[in-house]
């Protein structure tokens, strides 16, 4: 369920991965989102509730947020950081994890530039573990947080497991045996990685 009635396409987005997932979305109107959350609650096992973006400094945004968590209960709060914001993202952090009981991160943005070092930063003020990290717009692009691949990539190590798991995905045994020799040899070029 979506109750972002703010950011323009949020509807339309989650209506679009909805359809690609083969899952129900529903949408909360204008009107009193908390009681239309809390009236799905009700009929359904499992609720995934989309809220609109926020800042941390917004505090209208902060007590619905609030408010919304105290009725439902979730028995989970994920914070979204984006790994672009940087050092930024942990006073955020804190924040939220000031207002929410945070049970985990989702670190987005990770197919980027970004090594990610501000993940240690927002474990630490937050105290919750990093449960799954963005590494695309697709829906395949959420994968469960490995922190010893992460520190490889903040060291500038790259994150050689990743690749294999995702080379050996598409490439039978044989290939994917022989990339991974070559990724070990340090002779892995540019046409491999093609």
């Amino acid at each position: 369920m979506t109750t972002d009635t703010f950011r323009i396409g949020a509807r339309e987005q989650l209506e679009t991965f909805g359809e690609i997932l083969g899952a129900p979305v529903y949408q909360a109107g204008d009107g009193n989102r908390l009681a239309e959350v809390l009236d799905l609650l009700s009929s359904r096992r499992l609720v995934l509730i989309d809220t609109a973006g926020r800042l941390h400094v917004d505090e209208p945004l902060m007590v619905e947020i609030a408010a919304l968590a105290a009725a439902v209960e979730p028995r989970e709060i994920l914070y979204v950081a984006d790994a672009m914001t940087g050092q930024d993202a942990v006073k955020s952090a804190q924040e939220f994890g000031r207002v929410l009981a945070l049970t985990g991160v989702l670190l987005t943005k990770l197919d980027g530039d970004t090594r990610g070092g501000a993940a240690l930063s927002i474990k630490s003020v937050t105290g919750v573990p990093i449960k799954f990290v963005g590494t695309g717009e697709k829906t395949d692009g959420i994968e469960v947080f490995h922190p010893d691949r992460l520190s490889s990539r903040i060291l500038g190590m790259g994150d050689m497991l990743t690749m294999i798991e995702k080379a050996e995905a598409v490439m039978d045994q044989e290939e994917t045996a022989r990339m991974e020799k070559k990724l070990r040899a340090a002779s892995f070029d540019l046409d491999d990685f093609l």
